[in-house]
């Protein structure tokens, strides 16, 4: 497989072996290609062909990352192009148009709209053609995974999503998707060995699915009746234990859904009725203020805090600076430098 000059990637010194056998690949990649058939080999995994169908000089950006089992990748083109072929076997893709110059097309569909997603299933074929200034985003991952992870943030059985490529009108706002994937990849650009980190791995493919499962909600699916205030507190206080009682390890919202068998919409409900704070919220701040209690007990020549946060589960360095300031009016080298 080719790849240009300029690619860079970031292998973790631990990456544990994955359903898919996926072990010892790179977590992170970024490559540029002025090619579009150099374009098409640079996605690992895929068997897939690119066709230029607009005259000028392409130029294309493939940013790649491994989450786990969880295959997310930005794809920036310059030329209208037409392509078609197969995922890995097993996935089902989904693809979140970011940004595009004119129209396209996503196996004779029309795709144009802000609120559109397309997707296939396992060993579907696809055929997009592309506008002539396409920047898209694929979030490939095992079908069943992606199934298990929506069932357990809703109240109600998931329908299953068809296997042959389709384009969906989605009723929930992208933009909060969107937004998150433009931070995990600036976030990468900067420091991608934060994938080396399994808690920060673990956090963000936990806000990823959160995320994607939103997204493509159906709007059938309606905000459940609140229990009592009784049981709301109940629901509260056991995430809380469990929160506290697995100080060491990352508890994600996730985590918290499958312990104490509620949605993520109830354990909102409950966290803002009874605490006035959101579950991510009081997730973030347990995890903050471990940061801290570790930072105060370090040493700075032998310290780094961009470490100190993933291991935290703290992916977005900047977005941690914020927030650790916001909360302790402080920045997190000032708590590193203090004198003991």
């Amino acid at each position: 497989m080719s790849r240009a000059a300029e690619a860079t990637c970031v292998l973790p010194t631990t990456r544990p072996e994955n359903a898919f056998g996926m072990a010892g690949r790179c977590a992170y990649q970024k490559i540029s290609a002025t090619d579009v058939d150099e374009h098409a080999e640079n996605l690992d995994d895929w068997n897939q062909r690119y066709d230029q169908i607009s005259s000028g000089r392409f130029s294309g950006t493939l940013c790649e990352a491994w989450i786990g089992d969880i295959q997310v990748f930005r794809e920036i083109t310059t030329q209208s192009v037409v392509e078609h072929g197969r995922a890995w076997a097993g996935a089902r893709l989904f693809g979140i148009p970011m940004a595009m110059s004119g129209d396209a097309c996503f196996s004779d569909q029309p795709l144009s709209g802000t609120q559109q997603v397309f997707t296939f299933g396992p060993d579907a074929e696809f055929h997009l053609r592309t506008a002539r200034e396409f920047d898209v985003v694929g979030i490939a991952l095992n079908d069943d995974s992606y199934q298990q992870a929506v069932a357990a943030s809703a109240e109600t059985n998931v329908r299953r999503l068809p296997k042959l490529a389709t384009v969906m009108q989605c009723q929930a706002s992208l933009t909060p998707l969107r937004t998150f994937i433009d931070a995990l990849f600036e976030a990468l650009e900067g420091n991608a060995d934060m994938l080396s980190h399994p808690h920060a791995q673990k956090n963000l493919r936990s806000s990823l699915l959160g995320h994607l499962g939103e997204a493509t909600r159906g709007a059938s699916d309606l905000p459940p009746p609140l229990p009592t205030y009784r049981a709301r507190k109940a629901i509260v206080e056991k995430a809380r234990a469990y929160a506290l009682g697995n100080i060491y390890d990352v508890v994600t919202i996730a985590d918290l859904c499958a312990v104490i068998g509620v949605s993520r919409r109830t354990l909102q409900y409950c966290f803002q009725d009874v605490l006035n704070t959101s579950p991510v919220q009081y997730l973030r701040a347990i995890r903050l203020n471990a940061v801290r209690r570790e930072l105060r007990l370090s040493t700075p020549e032998t310290t780094k805090i961009q470490d100190v946060a993933a291991r935290w589960g703290f992916w977005h360095l900047s977005h941690f600076a914020n927030d650790y300031r916001q909360m302790f009016c402080e920045r997190p080298s000032q708590t590193l430098r203090r004198v003991q």
